[in-house]
This record gives structure tokens, sequence and C-alpha cells, in this order.
């Protein structure tokens, strides 16, 4: 049985690296969101000229489920930074 200190340390070892790893999905989904929005409104602006719709309905539900995943995964880090204070 090892020391209650020691695994209370693994345990906010683990969290430190929850923690990194959910800011650095938030930095790479912010990314996606931004990328996103400059493919929209290329297509946007290509759309004027163009007979058809060039904006397929699937990149505007991307978009907002994007968004979606940012507020979760948010709400994941406030949580794991929340637990990491308790400790």
């Amino acid at each position: 049985m090892q020391p209650y200190g020691q695994s209370l340390g693994e345990v906010k070892a683990v969290l430190a690296e929850v923690s990194e790893r959910l800011h650095t999905a938030y930095r790479c989904a912010r990314d996606a969101e931004q990328r996103l929005a400059e493919a929209l409104a290329v297509l946007t602006e290509l759309d004027r000229g163009h007979h058809g719709q060039l904006v397929p309905p699937a990149l505007l539900s991307a978009d907002q489920e994007l968004a979606r995943g940012l507020v979760l995964i948010s709400g994941g880090a406030e949580s794991v930074a929340s637990i990491e204070a308790r400790l």
C-alpha cells in the first residue's frame, strides 16, 4: 500500500496533465474555428458569383458544433482547475 501523500502527488500530476491537454484541445479547437470561419467567408464570397450554393449546410453545422465543443472543453478545464485547487 502506498503512502497517502505519494498517491495524492500522483493524482495532482495526472490532473496537471489533464489540464494541459484540455488547454491544448481548446487552442486547437479555437484554431479550427478560425480556419472554418475563413473557409466559410471564402465560400460565401464565391457564392455571390455562382449560380449554385457553394456553402454546404454541414459547414454551418460544424461551426456550431465547434462552438459547443469549446464551451464543453472550457467547462472541463474549469472543473479540473477547481479540483486541483482543493487538493
